[in-house]
C-alpha cells in the first residue's frame, strides 16, 4: 500500500510503498505541492513524483 511521503531532494509531496496506489495517495494533493524531481512514474496515464524516501513516508504520517 502506498502512502504520502516527502521528498528528501525538494521537501515537496511524494509518495512511498509498492507503487501500485500511487493515484490514490498523489490524486487528493494540489500538483503545485508535488515533488517536480525525476524520474517520473508514469500511472494510468499520468506522470507522478518519484518515490520518496523510506524516512520521508514516516515524517510525513507523523507529520513531521
Amino acid at each position: 500500500m502506498c502512502k504520502p511521503a516527502t521528498c528528501g531532494t525538494c521537501n515537496k509531496k511524494s509518495w512511498w510503498g509498492c507503487g501500485s496506489h500511487i493515484p490514490m495517495v498523489m490524486d487528493s494533493i494540489p500538483k503545485e505541492e508535488w515533488c517536480g524531481c525525476d524520474p517520473k512514474v508514469e500511472k494510468e496515464g499520468t506522470e507522478y513524483p518519484p518515490m520518496g524516501s523510506f524516512l520521508g513516508g514516516w515524517k510525513s504520517m507523523l507529520g513531521w
